[in-house]
């Protein structure tokens, strides 16, 4: 995807003029400005105190490129000189977006003049180059010729509130035309949270980045080694279209203030070289984040009040003449020192990102041929050195890492100054050379990740990839940051050419990885990868291609009851449906009545796929089914389940939507029933539970489960106990008559008629305020008392106890010891645990021994 210039709210570029006066000082608080109070941004980089030294610059042009400005604003109509439009040429610069009118107001709105608000600068003359659609967009050509139109009108001063993260040949001479020209050029760093953006990328271009109120980067500000300083870039109170006033965020707020601030030195130091702007801005500010330059804040914030007032030192980094002492100096950027015979060393860092090659090239004030030495020291290396003089350029290999640099004065060579301005180059990628079709590099495996790189212009790297079988091929190229725009081409080789998918470019500013699905059948296929712009970035990217085969299904074909596949030897059900019209039938029989559960631990796809289970007897009628299989499977829930006779029966699956890359998981388990249920085979009360199960004394579960560990409610034990006495012939009475009500069980209550007959005949008791607590468990000595009770057990206090943990002072000891007697009850050896809770096969066993079913 092409990548043009955009103007955002965090975005910012302006040109400016110097100029050679300086207006009167005026304390700050002396200013009028209606809206002064809501401009939090001026106290926080201390413009207000700088006002009294310098507060305009009315000498020089202040060229702004962006979507003009609005003319008839009366805060800035005073401070604007007739604009270019190149946008649409011979038009008024007049600003039809709004983003030009918000940078001019931060950088010169009318200061002082009772309305409105003040811009760093009060009196100034901006030029305003539309370079800006009404979408605030434009493309990268049409930005260097704004640079070139504004260095023909005279401007000493740049401010561009656009970036791009792309480079371009046409905006780097542009910009350094501008450097020759003696123009200083600031920039906002852009608002995409990664590398800086150009043109603030370049090494003569001041990049802005934006924070908070606390000094705090902004999320979206853009860091790295191109990085230079910090400004407010939240909320900065400014000028609005129609004459109006407001707020706008970004690293487009923060750069007019650091333009205001550079035209205000020039305002007081005219003769300054854009170089010594720079430096001095860099110099006087308030160090943030890490000590001295970091990639997150760059030398720090802005103060504009130190910046014109601090004379200028040509080597503000020392003390950095020892090792341990070094200063940082980021790729892609410049330094200044001094070397003399008081200072003969100084030592820098670098952060090389990558392995590649360092360059920098010198700007040394001595006549001397080589007055200095630099020594650079990577990783792993030996030391490298290389003489250097006036215009010289040395480039170093260098490993990733930390590169220390020794700059050393030659013997018998007088003080001088230097500047170094460095360049990175990454090294090819190891798939190089494959720039060809011819040259491209085999992958091999179903999964493969490849590191790539654009280390030249027009670089393009080729690869090839041999399928073997139907499948699903996915490939995904992902940058490690926005400057690069990656373009992937697929291929198949046809005989002796080679049939191309349209180019997959859907990357965006704000994700520009590219991905790629597509269905591929055996054969050859070959994978380009290039740079939209066919820039060389220094970045990499990284291939991913990932290869799914068509799974074999091997219980096709089984596409209709009479072609089920056969579960007898097993009960995993697997398969595909690579279409919404492909059935799968499964068949498996029951010798024994059992209960049959389908489960699914794999489901490939979230929903549409359908089962049904049918019996041989009649496929009209499904004995269950379901067309949530792949939902009940994701919440590990089972799928269906069924109480079956002996018998044949059919599984019939379909998905509407189709899969055919994984195969689905289905399990079928039998659980053969005893006494209808499915869980009591090898219980101690088999029996027993069986046995009343057979009188209907006691029941199971819907599930054909019959939890026989399971503790005993209220309602549960009156009910099994009531049908207990209505089979032994014992007369218990058809309905609760009595008319105590219990106000936490309704007539609607499942076993409230036989729980109020057990009340009524003084079996069960209730609880104060007239509860009686249904689904409350039941305890062991409650289970023998309330059986003694049914029972008409004479009960007696004993003079000792058949448990140690049931005295005879017990209130149950009476009920558990004449149970006990009659070998109904047993405890756990010499304990009885009554306030155990009693289970379900506790009570049948009871049961079973107390009326002798």
């Amino acid at each position: 995807m092409k990548k043009a210039i955009l103007a955002a709210v965090a975005i910012a570029m302006a040109f400016t003029m110097t100029i050679a006066d300086v207006g009167p000082a005026m304390a700050a608080d002396e200013s009028n400005d209606r809206y002064f109070d809501n401009q939090q941004h001026l106290t926080q980089i201390k413009a207000n105190k700088a006002w009294n030294t310098v507060n305009s610059n009315t000498s020089n042009i202040i060229a702004v490129l962006d979507s003009g400005a609005d003319y008839n604003h009366p805060d800035l109509k005073d401070n604007l000189l007739p604009g270019i439009n190149l946008v649409s040429p011979g038009k008024s610069a007049q600003d039809d977006n709004g983003h030009g009118t918000e940078v001019i107001g931060v950088l010169a709105a009318k200061g002082n003049n009772g309305i409105g608000v003040s811009g760093v600068l009060w009196n100034a003359k901006v030029l305003p180059i539309k370079v800006l659609d009404k979408r605030a967009v434009a493309d990268l050509d049409l930005v260097a010729k704004g640079i070139n139109t504004a260095l023909d009108k005279g401007a000493k001063v740049i401010l561009m509130s656009v970036s791009s993260m792309s480079y371009s040949r046409a905006l780097t001479n542009a910009v350094n035309r501008a450097e020759a020209a003696g123009a200083v050029l600031i920039a906002a760093s852009g608002n995409e949270g990664n590398r800086v953006a150009y043109p603030a990328a370049y090494p003569t271009v001041i990049a802005v980045g934006g924070v908070r109120s606390n000094n705090q980067p902004i999320y979206e500000s853009n860091s790295g080694p191109e990085l230079n300083l910090m400004a407010p870039g939240l909320n900065v109170y400014t000028t609005k279209l129609g004459g109006t006033y407001g707020s706008f965020s970004g690293t487009s707020a923060a750069a007019p203030q650091v333009a205001g601030a550079a035209a205000l030195i020039m305002a007081k130091y005219p003769k300054l070289k854009p170089i010594d702007v720079r430096q001095l801005l860099y110099q006087t500010a308030t160090d943030l984040g890490q000590s001295g330059w970091d990639r997150t804040t760059g030398y720090g914030l802005l103060d504009v009040d130190k910046a014109v007032k601090t004379p200028i030192s040509y080597d503000f980094l020392e003390p950095n003449n020892l090792r341990s002492k070094a200063k940082a100096f980021p790729i892609e950027s410049q330094i200044r020192g001094n070397l003399g015979p008081n200072d003969t060393v100084d030592w820098f860092r670098m952060d090389v990102p990558y392995d590649g090659k360092v360059s920098l090239t010198a700007s040394v004030t001595s006549t001397v041929a080589s007055p200095m030495a630099a020594t650079f020291y990577s990783d792993n290396r030996t030391p490298v050195t290389h003489y250097i003089g006036n215009g010289d350029t040395v480039t170093v290999s260098a490993k990733a890492g930390k590169l220390d640099i020794k700059l050393v004065r030659n013997g018998g060579v007088n003080s001088f100054s230097y500047v170094l301005t460095s360049r990175f180059t990454i090294n090819p990628d190891r798939s190089e050379p494959n720039d060809t079709m011819g040259t491209a590099r085999p992958l091999v495996g179903n999964q493969i990740s490849v590191t790539g790189n654009f280390h030249a212009e027009g670089d393009q790297d080729w690869f090839s990839y041999y399928v073997r079988e139907y499948g699903h091929l996915t490939v995904t190229v992902t940058p490690d940051n926005k400057r690069m725009d990656p373009v992937l081409a697929i291929g198949k080789e046809q005989g002796k050419s080679t049939t191309w998918d349209p180019l997959y470019d859907n990357g965006d500013r704000d994700d520009p990885t590219e991905r790629a699905q597509k269905e591929v059948s055996p054969g050859k296929y070959f994978l380009r990868v290039s740079e939209y712009e066919q820039n060389a970035v220094n970045g990499e990217y990284q291939l991913d291609l990932n290869f799914t085969p068509v799974k074999k299904d091997v219980n096709e074909p089984n596409d209709t009851y009479r072609q089920a596949s056969n579960l007898a030897g097993g009960n995993l059900m697997t398969g595909t449906l690579p279409t919404a019209t492909d059935t799968d039938w499964f068949q498996f029989t029951v010798s024994s009545e059992s209960y049959v559960t389908i489960r699914a631990p794999f489901i490939p796809v979230a929903s549409g796929v359908r089962i049904a289970l049918y019996s041989a007897n009649n496929f009209n009628y499904a004995l269950a089914s379901t067309n949530e299989v792949a939902e009940l499977s994701d919440q590990g829930k089972e799928i269906l389940s069924a109480r079956l006779k002996p018998g044949k029966y059919y599984i019939r699956l379909n998905s509407g939507v189709p899969f055919k890359y994984d195969l689905y998981r289905l399990t079928v388990n039998q659980q053969v029933l005893i006494g209808g249920y499915r869980d009591i085979s090898s219980h101690w009360a088999r029996s027993e539970i069986v046995r009343l199960s057979s009188r209907g004394i006691v029941n199971g579960f819907k599930d054909a489960t019959f939890k026989p560990d399971q503790a005993v409610t209220r309602a549960q034990f009156a009910t099994m106990l009531i049908s207990a006495m209505r089979s032994s012939g014992l007369p218990v009475p058809a309905s609760y008559t009595g008319k105590t009500t219990f106000r936490d069980m309704s007539k609607k209550h499942w076993a409230y008629n036989n729980l109020g007959i057990a009340y009524q005949v003084g079996i069960i008791k209730g609880y104060p305020n007239k509860e009686m607590k249904p689904d409350r468990a039941i305890t062991r000595a409650e289970m023998a008392s309330m059986i003694a009770r049914a029972q008409n057990v004479l009960l007696y206090k004993r003079s000792t106890s058949s448990y140690r943990d049931v005295p005879t002072s017990h209130w149950a000891s009476p009920a558990i010891e004449a149970l006990t007697s009659r070998d109904w009850l047993h405890g756990y050896g010499s304990s009885f645990k009554p306030q155990g809770i009693a289970t379900r096969a506790e009570v049948v066993v009871l049961l079973a021994k107390a009326y002798k079913f």
